[in-house]
């Protein structure tokens, strides 16, 4: 009986196996990679397809953010593709049993032998029996021809495999179809999903948005897409087509404001061939903006910054006045150096000529430039750095034609008086108002210049000659780049230094004076910033030049400034004298005096004025009598026809006293239209006789005040002249002026107040017969008083007429002698030919 030995698994069955498992591996990493390059495949076409469409609908490039985030998921569907598809299946254990299993399945002609022969071989199981054993030797015998026939190509469905590679093979056929025919596309997806790009669409279209400032319609660019803008101006945009890009046919503006307070979309106005414009008026809120056109649109918003414009809160003038002026100590307003502020409110101010001054401007901003314009002159300050300014100055010619003159300047933003102080905020430039017309004005220009170097640390910082009543325009930049849209206006003017002012007058003196006259000269003097000197200028016949003499009282500036003087000579003449007695005049010669002053101007002047100029003829004693003597009586003259006129108004009164019991009479009779009628009338002529009465005496009342003036002239111009006597002086103060006073203040105001209350009875509708009683009655005493004082004139009258008649007897015996002494020439001639 033989040995039993355990049943081994035949090469043949071990190699088909073998074989199978093979198989089944390369078929996994076939559908495997088929799989991972379809679902990449896929994967393009779907980013190509998603990116173009955005395109399409936003003319945007997808965002960075959302295409780095589908990098990762695709890379990590890869990775789990590759790993579940591929990884896990390839590497995975296959059992003899199973792939025996898988044969049996596929190929039923088996049955069951390959599955027998294995479990044998595996678990190396005694068959037991000697039958058992040659049944099993036979199973297996069997089992490994039927395996020689069998093709293991069967055992797989080449359907998924099949669909996967076709799948794969489109994809990748359909991509390097799109590469060859368009490769701007292929590089397009590669720079957005492997690059990962902001931009890489190719656009025909390409456009610039830029800002027009005002004024001037300034071209401003958005730094990083940002620019600010004046709150409330208009905000006009620039919409420019780039180089070498197509131009749209149309741009589209969308906007929101901030905070969501409104949104628009307008089309922009086209300009020319290749720029658009919109603008949006008055703006006051931040805006966000987009710009469309073409295949053309900014994918992050513009955005506009709404921020106050410059302004200039307060301007003033650090004004250090000419010393002449004395302004400078006087005001206690005066800063430590000396300079008194002088406030800007409104547009303009006025300050003295020769005024030199620091214009102070304080804004609500920090500036980066500032530009002013005065006339022919134009100043740019331009804050180029932190340590100095570019300080640029164009002067322009009166003639269009010839080139301006330009000049520039490092001024350093140090010193005393930095032009900007380090805010930015305080501008402080230096002027001289003036016309520089003398030598004085100039010498202190060139002064002022050397003393402004040194306060700047020796640079040149130029002084600016302002011409006066010119116009100052002040442009400002600031630090956002906006400009001012209207400039802040300034007139300067210049108060000039008049002339001072001359005011005299005469008192008790005429046109005609004996040799020995004084003449009184009432009068002020006065100057806006003080007088230098005050004195008498006379000219004698007509001579070509004044003399001088000085005032009794004269004018001493050097201890006070004066801005006014008064004629006085002492406490009790509030005047000055000319004496005519040193000039030594003969009779008949004319003699010229004024008042003459001059002022403290050492700059462009001194100046002078002449006061009014008094001729005067010299005349004897009795010419000016006898001219004295016709005035008086023209006074007596107008001084009856007054007492004439006062006794009229007193028979008037005393006419409608008549009246006035007439009236009573017919008020305690019957009424009647007759009676009524004649009450009307007599009411109306009572009425009229008191306005009437009180006009007149009024009038009179005016009349002989004057009266009472002139006969003080005449007794002033006596006096002057050195005509007068004690007599003569007693008869007019005594018997003519002083009762004439007392009229005019004791009379006439008794008589008023008396006829007044007629006045008022007959408004009240009160019987004025009391008050025409008192009134006839007062004028009665006036015209008595008036009547004495006539009689004194009359006197007068007759020691003047003799005084006439002597006067006429002594030109009749000078023309007598005149007389002798022509006869007695000729006599001498007859003589002497006939010897």
């Amino acid at each position: 009986m033989n040995q039993k030995r355990p049943f081994a698994l035949p090469d043949d069955l071990a190699s088909i196996l073998s074989r199978l498992r093979s198989q089944i591996r390369r078929y996994v990493l076939l559908e495997g990679i088929a799989v991972v390059v379809a679902v990449l495949g896929g994967i393009f076409w779907f980013s190509f397809g998603l990116d173009h469409a955005w395109f399409a609908v936003s003319r945007l490039e997808l965002p960075v953010w959302f295409r780095a985030t589908f990098d990762v998921l695709v890379i990590g569907l890869i990775a789990f593709l590759v790993t579940t598809w591929i990884g896990l299946r390839l590497f995975r254990s296959f059992r003899t049993k199973a792939l025996a299993l898988v044969l049996e399945r596929r190929f039923p002609q088996l049955d069951d032998r390959l599955v027998t022969a294995v479990e044998f071989a595996e678990t190396a199981q005694d068959p037991g029996s000697e039958l058992s054993h040659a049944l099993l030797q036979r199973t297996i015998d069997d089992a490994v021809r039927a395996t020689r026939q069998l093709n293991l190509d069967e055992v797989f469905n080449p359907q998924p495999l099949r669909r996967a590679f076709i799948f794969a093979v489109v994809l990748i056929v359909s991509i390097g179809g799109l590469g060859i025919i368009n490769q701007q596309a292929l590089a397009t997806w590669k720079a957005s999903f492997i690059s990962l790009d902001a931009k890489y669409w190719q656009r025909e279209v390409g456009l610039t948005v830029k800002v027009l400032a005002q004024p001037g319609d300034l071209v401003r660019e958005f730094k990083q897409q940002s620019y600010k803008h004046a709150r409330g101006a208009d905000l006009t945009l620039l919409i420019e087509v780039d180089e070498h890009k197509q131009a749209p046919e149309r741009v589209q503006l969308r906007y929101r404001f901030a905070d969501g307070r409104g949104t628009g979309t307008v089309l922009c106005s086209r300009v020319g061939e290749r720029q658009f414009r919109h603008s949006i008026p008055g703006v006051l809120d931040n805006i966000e903006f987009w710009i469309y056109g073409g295949d053309f649109v900014n994918p992050t918003p513009y955005r506009v910054q709404i921020v106050d414009p410059p302004r200039l809160d307060r301007i003033e003038l650090q004004s250090r006045y000419p010393e002449y002026t004395g302004m400078n100590s006087t005001d206690s307003s005066a800063s430590p150096t000396g300079r008194v502020p002088v406030a800007v409110r409104g547009t303009q101010v006025s300050i003295p000529l020769e005024t030199d001054f620091r214009l102070e401007a304080v804004s609500n901003k920090p500036l980066r430039r500032i530009r002013l314009q005065m006339a022919n002159q134009e100043v740019e300050l331009d804050a180029a750095t932190d340590n100095n300014f570019r300080y640029r100055l164009i002067d322009r010619p009166e003639d269009p034609q010839q080139q301006p003159k330009i000049t520039e300047y490092s001024v350093a933003s140090s010193g005393e008086a930095p032009l900007l102080d380090a805010t930015r905020t305080h501008v402080s430039l230096p002027f001289l108002l003036s016309n520089l017309q003398t030598d004085a004005t100039k010498a202190r220009r060139d002064e002022l210049q050397q003393q402004l170097n040194l306060a700047a640390g020796g640079t040149v910082m130029p002084l600016l000659v302002l011409k006066p009543d010119t116009q100052i325009r002040i442009f400002l930049e600031d630090s956002d780049e906006i400009l001012t849209a209207e400039p802040a206006r300034v007139m300067v003017n210049g108060v000039v230094d008049q002339t001072p002012v001359v005011e005299t007058k005469l008192r008790g003196i005429g046109t005609s004076i004996t040799r020995k006259a004084s003449i009184p000269i009432l009068g002020r003097v006065s100057d806006d910033y003080g007088i230098a000197d005050v004195r008498f200028e006379f000219q004698v016949n007509d001579a070509a030049d004044w003399t001088a003499r000085p005032l009794e009282v004269a004018l001493d500036p050097a201890k006070n400034l004066v801005r006014e003087f008064k004629l006085q000579r002492n406490k009790d003449e509030e005047l000055e004298r000319f004496e005519v007695v040193p000039l030594d005049l003969s009779l008949n010669q004319k003699l010229v005096v004024t008042l003459v002053a001059t002022d403290r101007d050492h700059l462009n002047g001194p100046h002078l004025t002449r006061g009014e100029r008094y001729t005067f003829k010299v005349v004897t004693n009795e010419e000016l009598l006898s001219q004295l003597y016709q005035r008086e009586l023209n006074l007596r003259r107008r001084f009856e026809q007054i007492i004439s006129e006062s006794k009229e108004t007193q028979q008037d009164l005393i006419r409608h006293r008549a009246r006035v019991d007439e009236r009573a009479r017919l008020n305690g009779q019957p009424e009647d239209n007759d009676s009524k009628q004649k009450l009307t009338t007599l009411s109306n002529a009572i009425v009229a006789c008191a306005e009437r009465s009180l006009h007149a005496v009024r009038k009179s009342a005016n009349e002989n005040a004057a009266l009472e003036l002139s006969f003080r002239d005449i007794r002033e111009e006596l006096v002057n002249n050195g005509l007068h006597t004690p007599q003569t002086l007693e008869r007019l103060d005594d018997r003519i002026v002083k009762p004439l006073h007392a009229i005019n203040e004791k009379d006439y105001p008794a008589v008023d107040e008396a006829l007044g209350l007629y006045r008022l009875a007959n408004n009240k509708g009160q019987d004025p017969t009391p008050a025409i009683d008192a009134s006839v009655q007062s004028l009665g005493l006036l015209i008595a008083n008036m009547e004495r004082i006539l009689g004194e004139m009359r006197k007068l009258e007759t020691f003047q007429e003799a005084l006439e008649q002597l006067k006429a007897i002594i030109e009749q015996q000078e023309q007598l002698t005149d007389k002798v002494k022509k006869q007695q020439k000729r006599e001498l001639l007859k003589d002497a030919l006939k010897d």
